[in-house]
């Protein structure tokens, strides 16, 4: 199999997690730049999004959600949605919903450096914080097995708001987000794929 992913995407960062957490080592990995219009992403995946994954028959499958799906369908145990699904996956949309807010804040304001205090961009602000509060009133579990979907997706927004908008006011205080962060970065999973920069080509 082949990743396609950068060190800034969160949705490639729950696809690495879930396949660490999976226990699927045997994957090549190809670090790109999706802005950059990689050929090989493009083949794979033609809106040039990351992850995209090359499973072993050659077929590509685009999108973290469904990436997820097919890792629960090839290797069900150990299970990304714990003991009780319906939790796990009703959790897991707060945070990915926050990802989404998120994320289309960093790309509009490539279009227009003002977005943040838009109508758009403060809606998409107030997502990311309902969106904190919510997980942190009920956060997620990460005990010593394997983390569910709900971990790995409320880790990875948690971090991926403290590398995207480390100084910004509004960030609410999360505590106990804070204190599961903390927990799952001593997991070699979260540990190795923490966001940063991509290197300068």
């Amino acid at each position: 199999m082949l990743l396609y992913f950068s060190t800034t995407s969160p949705y490639a960062r729950i696809a690495r997690v879930a396949l660490a957490e999976k226990g699927i080592s045997d994957v090549e990995r190809a670090l790109t730049d999706p802005w950059h219009d990689d050929p090989g992403l493009l083949a794979a995946n033609p809106s040039a999004r990351v992850p995209a994954l090359l499973v072993a028959s050659g077929v590509p499958l685009t999108e973290t959600l469904l990436i997820v799906l097919w890792l629960e369908t090839q290797r069900p145990s150990p299970s990304l949605l714990g003991t009780d699904a319906s939790r796990v996956i009703s959790k897991a949309g707060v945070a990915m919903g926050a990802i989404d807010a998120a994320a289309a804040i960093i790309i509009s304001r490539r279009i227009d450096a003002k977005f943040d205090d838009s109508p758009v961009g403060l809606r998409r602000r107030r997502s990311v914080i309902k969106a904190l509060e919510r997980l942190e009133a009920d956060p997620p579990a990460l005990g010593d097995g394997t983390a569910d979907l709900a971990a790995i997706t409320a880790v990875t927004l948690l971090d991926y708001i403290r590398f995207r908008f480390a100084a910004a006011p509004w960030v609410p205080a999360v505590p106990r987000l804070d204190a599961l962060a903390a927990r799952a970065h001593d997991r070699p999973s979260f540990a190795a794929t923490m966001p940063r920069d991509m290197p300068k080509a």
